[in-house]
């Protein structure tokens, strides 16, 4: 999950200035940025360009894939567009920004690896660097990434959320809850664009420590505002698949078998749409949690050595762990409906 504005506003100031000399031009890619901030990424995607600053354009393009998902055609147009040497400089990073965008949702760590190095200066190179160290277990590096406080308010939210999201998945419950909070307030207090999709991830965060603790009531009051506001954007498949994933688990927690099936449902659906194989991974852990929440043993037990499968895959060794923990769990149960209550990802340190 990336921070719309940093994306938006980098596109926007490293392409429109590089062609003053074409006033037509620039007036084209001030168009297509201004779709862009509508949340029009389709339009986007389609709109052809000025053909003399086609490389231009195809940032723009690449910019609206990653913000919708669309991490393959994003790295297509990158991999494809030639901007000339005079100006690279100033689109590099967002050249930079934009592929660690789609290698982190991929799941091509070693890739966002080679491409960012260890310690990236940008803000969003260092928070996509962090959630690469994140899903690969090495918090050393994710936290020292993610100590140093940024001087703009949108980009500190970021570092804030991605923060809060390692303490919850490592059972910090408290510690992550009041990180999260405090990202919230800063996106509620700012002017960003599409503000409501990052707060909506912040209620889906919450939702989480809600989940794990066992609160169910809440943990679903939280997940279904988080769905009502990332729905603001309803191409962006990525995060409503998760946030659908999770609805499936608290729904299934609270003994609710068809809702909890038809968020399983959208949560598949979406998450097919992105083609990302960490994103997959993650739908299916929840589906098997969902599960084994209903009772369901065998049908939990062949979901999650499935999604363990994928994460190894990967390289998610923290996320693989914690479904070996709960196959452990199902191994001790005597009877289906004896599964403990509280998320056993991430339970309170």
């Amino acid at each position: 999950m990336t921070t719309t504005a940093a994306l938006l506003w980098g596109a926007l100031a490293a392409f429109v200035v590089t062609v003053t000399v074409f006033s037509w031009a620039r007036r084209t890619l001030i168009v297509m940025a201004r779709l862009m901030e509508a949340g029009e990424h389709t339009r986007v995607i389609a709109h052809p360009g000025p053909r003399v600053f086609r490389p231009h354009a195809d940032r723009f393009r690449a910019t609206s894939a990653v913000l919708t998902g669309r991490y393959e055609l994003a790295l297509r147009l990158l991999d494809g567009s030639r901007v000339p040497a005079a100006v690279n400089g100033r689109a590099g990073d967002v050249d930079t920004q934009l592929r660690g965008a789609a290698l982190t949702s991929l799941g091509r760590y070693a890739e966002v690896i080679a491409l960012l190095g260890d310690d990236p200066a940008a803000a969003l190179s260092r928070h996509q660097r962090a959630q690469a160290a994140l899903e690969l277990g090495d918090d050393a590096t994710a936290l020292r990434l993610l100590d140093r406080p940024h001087p703009d308010a949108v980009d500190d939210a970021g570092r804030l959320r991605i923060l809060g999201c390692l303490h919850i998945r490592r059972g910090r419950l408290t510690e992550g809850e009041q990180l999260v909070r405090r990202a919230r307030a800063a996106y509620l207090s700012s002017s960003l664009a599409a503000r409501e999709v990052d707060i909506g991830y912040c209620h889906h965060h919450l939702g989480e420590v809600a989940l794990a603790r066992g609160d169910v009531d809440l943990a679903l009051e939280e997940l279904t505002t988080a769905l009502r506001l990332v729905s603001v954007r309803p191409d962006n498949a990525p995060g409503l698949a998760e946030v659908h994933a999770r609805l499936a688990e608290a729904h299934a927690l609270a003994g609710h078998p068809m809702e909890s099936g038809h968020h399983v449902a959208e949560s598949r659906t979406k998450s097919e749409l992105v083609g990302s194989p960490s994103l997959a991974a993650m739908v299916r852990h929840s589906e098997g949690m969902a599960a084994a929440h209903l009772g369901r043993r065998a049908e939990a037990r062949h979901l999650l050595t499935d999604a363990r499968a994928a994460h190894l895959a990967l390289g998610e060794r923290p996320a693989a762990d914690s479904i070996a923990a709960v196959l452990d769990q199902l191994d001790q149960l005597d009877q289906p409906d004896q599964l403990d209550q509280p998320d056993p990802r991430a339970p309170e340190a």
